[in-house]
């Protein structure tokens, strides 16, 4: 991740979040960098996303200090949000 900034992304395996890591992932000059956070780590998204560049970590909405950890340092983030 050197010195770019972090960008958290929630639902980064699905379709709006992943869209968002692979347009990130494929800028490498950008200054930014992706930390892809997914319940199941192990999922082949998952796999693909640590493939192209991003730091793959787990995180359960339900649980305060997985987002806590996820969320520690990052410069921004990307949500998925259901009205």
């Amino acid at each position: 991740m050197g010195d770019n900034k972090i960008i958290a992304g929630a639902g980064a395996t699905g379709a709006q979040g992943g869209g968002l890591a692979r347009a990130i992932l494929s800028n490498p000059g950008s200054g930014f960098a992706v930390r892809a956070l997914t319940r199941d780590v192990n999922s082949p998204n998952a796999e693909a996303l640590a493939k192209l560049g991003a730091e793959v970590m787990g995180a359960d909405i339900d649980d305060l200090e997985s987002l806590k950890e996820v969320f520690k340092g990052a410069y921004g983030a990307y949500r998925v949000t259901i009205f």
